[in-house]
């Protein structure tokens, strides 16, 4: 996939393993996975492509036709189906298993020796090769930009400049008529993207030694 996207590391929201624990902690004990996971099918419910639900429904098969990375680069062709459906059927899904595979964890940990357990670092190893975050984030903006259109998505970046706004979105009681019809959505896009670029780092078990500080 693309590299030159607007997310890069430097405007990351989380930047050490410690942030990166912080953060999905508070995920978790404010019970966000639900909220991540619908966030997904009201995503695909506005986009209203109903192949791309098809592909989505598909995909564990389409694993295990061709490699991750390939499906997820947009270069597979797929019948009836749109390179980009593919591409983005597949990031949806890898998004959908990384959400199950933290959030339905027990007691936060991984690294208990068990099958399901290893199984699942497995699974999750192989979506962190096959993409990054900044990537995955990147994608997803896009598709929520399709949809909101970039006049709103301008508004709201205006808005999020004001305390006042911020304080209304995060309490949850915001009457701006001119938001309203989106903000949903981009009260999503803000968490999953602090999950992602959190879960991306937790996993990582080469992170520190790539991001020493000189």
């Amino acid at each position: 996939m693309k590299t030159n996207t607007p997310f890069t590391k430097e405007k990351q929201l989380v930047h050490t393993k410690e942030q990166a624990e912080i953060a999905l902690n508070i995920l978790v004990q404010n019970s966000q996975g639900q909220d991540l996971e619908l966030g997904i099918f009201r995503l695909l419910d506005q986009l209203n492509n109903p192949r791309l639900t098809e592909l989505l429904d598909s995909y564990p098969d389409l694993i295990q036709e061709y490699e991750l990375e390939k499906l997820l680069s947009g270069k597979i062709e797929v019948k009836d189906a749109s390179r980009q459906d593919v591409k983005t059927a597949g990031l949806l899904s890898c998004l959908l298993l990384l959400i199950h595979f933290y959030f339905d964890k027990d007691q936060g940990n991984l690294n208990k020796c068990n099958v399901d357990d290893v199984s699942q670092f497995d699974s999750i190893n192989y979506i962190m090769n096959a993409i990054s975050s900044e990537e995955c984030i990147s994608e997803l903006f896009l598709l929520i930009l399709s949809i909101v259109g970039i006049d709103y998505f301008k508004k709201y970046q205006e808005k999020m400049k004001d305390p006042d706004f911020v304080l209304k979105q995060t309490v949850g009681f915001d009457n701006d008529p001119e938001m309203n019809e989106h903000i949903d959505m981009m009260v999503w896009f803000a968490l999953v993207r602090l999950f992602i670029e959190a879960i991306f780092i937790y996993y990582d078990s080469g992170f520190e030694s790539k991001n020493i500080q000189l």
